[in-house]
């Protein structure tokens, strides 16, 4: 239930934001729950703990409309990548999802930015692992016109951790687990981003579902801001494949730290 009744400036307030927020993390393949949360925060009278129950719905609807696109219009979803992560994946988050109530909000923010910040510094520097073709838990792969070799042994147990993190605070962790593969794992960054299209689906709606056990969701409030979602993850998705490898990795990394600080702001507020 919604703690107390909000004005209905404040929900178009949070729509607008949030439909923009969709449309742009779309066309990096991510979830938006980094600014979802501090938009619901920010302009809805809600505690922390629903509006993160709200914001992996968000995340769930907007994978969704996603894969749509990066499957179906880009081919950048390597899907044995996504089944063979989807399943930890899904696991750790329904469990962080889950065990975040037992947790005080203020840490899991704290958490949640230092995560962001750390992920933002690697992939803007770009140093990554480069696995040996044959080596030991090294796995060829190809899709379309792209030939890598990513070493498995690298990111099963980080991707891990990322998402049970994500499950604790709310948010698809793809903040963390694209970093992950492409630093180091191999994976280039695009098919990357394509393959968490479908790991935002599989996190977030695991980790919804540890919320919603606990009862942290407004299902109202949660159809009217996934209308938004759903239109901005369609147009932003479309938009993927006009952005040049650089400036995906530089935007990307503005975003996280613009994420981390407004959410490190929030924590005094």
């Amino acid at each position: 239930m919604r703690e107390v009744e909000m004005e209905p400036w404040s929900i178009a307030v949070a729509a607008s934001a949030i439909f923009a927020t969709s449309l742009i993390f779309s066309m990096f393949g991510r979830g938006g729950g980094e600014f979802y949360l501090p938009i619901m925060l920010t302009t809805l009278s809600l505690t922390y703990y629903t509006c993160a129950g709200i914001s992996l719905f968000l995340i769930m609807l907007q994978g969704l409309s996603m894969i749509i696109v990066y499957h179906g219009k880009h081919r950048l979803v390597d899907w044995q990548l996504a089944l063979a992560l989807g399943l930890i994946v899904g696991a750790c988050s329904f469990l962080g999802g889950f065990l975040s109530y037992r947790i005080p909000a203020y840490l899991l923010k704290v958490a949640f930015s230092t995560f962001l910040l750390i992920s933002a510094y690697f992939i803007y520097r770009g140093i990554s692992v480069k696995p040996v073709k044959g080596g030991f838990g090294v796995w060829a792969r190809k899709l379309g016109d792209n030939t890598y070799y990513i070493n498995m042994l690298y990111i099963t147990v980080p991707v891990a951790a990322a998402a049970f993190t994500a499950g604790m605070v709310g948010i698809s962790g793809g903040g963390l687990i694209i970093p992950i593969c492409v630093l180091f794992g191999g994976v280039p960054i695009r098919i990357a981003m394509g393959t968490n299209t479908f790991l935002v689906l599989i996190s977030s709606s695991m980790s919804f579902m540890g919320h919603l056990i606990r009862g942290g969701f407004d299902p109202i409030l949660g159809a009217v801001l996934g209308c938004a979602v759903i239109v901005g993850a369609q147009i932003g998705s479309r938009f993927h494949v006009r952005l040049n490898e650089k400036t995906l990795r530089r935007a990307f990394s503005i975003i996280l730290v613009v994420a981390a600080a407004w959410m490190l702001l929030k924590i005094f507020l």
